[in-house]
């Protein structure tokens, strides 16, 4: 699964999403041995996984993967949408309906560029700003 996730150029593979940060941290603290290194998704934001076995300790912190690849594939697959949308509610359940989607493609809310991401190993589907890139630049 995972070598075809990443043939597919989609983004960075993660093995669990959790809506909050609470269920992440329930997961992490409750797993017998949680996966490290791994990335999970928190909500949109890609989190490591880190378990030092010898010490137990655990943490999820946060990390840039997501915004290091929109950044990349912004130049490698210069972004035109496959669908437009006036909301992201509306792109959202456009998303879910599709039975297979690809791992990324691109599409226009409101007249901003999103990517419509798959990540099929966890059967989660989620939206990323291209704004993001912005945003985290100017943050840095």
């Amino acid at each position: 699964m995972y070598l075809k996730h990443v043939e597919s150029h989609g983004p960075p593979f993660v093995v669990a999403f959790f809506e909050t940060p609470g269920e992440a941290e329930s997961w992490l603290q409750n797993h017998p041995h949680p996966p490290d290194p791994a990335r999970i998704l928190i909500g949109d934001r890609s989190h490591d996984v880190v378990h030092d076995r010898e010490t137990n300790i655990r943490r999820l912190p946060r990390n840039r993967d997501i915004h290091d690849y929109l950044a990349e594939l912004k130049q490698v697959e210069p972004p035109v949408a496959i669908a437009s949308f006036a909301t992201r509610e509306e792109a959202t359940a456009w998303l879910w309906e599709q039975p297979e989607p690809a791992t990324h493609a691109w599409v226009s809310i409101a007249g901003g560029l999103y990517l419509a991401a798959y990540y099929p190993n966890i059967g989660h589907r989620t939206l990323y700003p291209l704004s993001m890139i912005e945003d985290a630049d100017a943050s840095a």
